[in-house]
């Protein structure tokens, strides 16, 4: 995941839960960033899915040329 409020980089697993207690729909889905504590909505899992298959031919087209 990448910040919205200091455009820091962090895996979602490393940011701490912002609403424990949330009775809401199983909880709020919302997760705070490590380094700044801004809380944000969760990645989707397909935006985290398509991240890495940018990441990897992105990888694969540097080492290529």
């Amino acid at each position: 995941m990448i910040c919205p409020f200091c455009q820091k980089t962090f895996a979602a697993r490393e940011a701490e839960k912002a609403c424990r207690n949330c009775a809401l729909f199983g909880g709020c889905q919302k997760v705070k960033c490590p380094y700044c504590g801004y809380e944000s909505p969760r990645e989707p899992d397909f935006l985290a899915t398509l991240r890495k298959l940018g990441n990897k031919l992105r990888r694969h087209t540097d080492a290529s040329t």
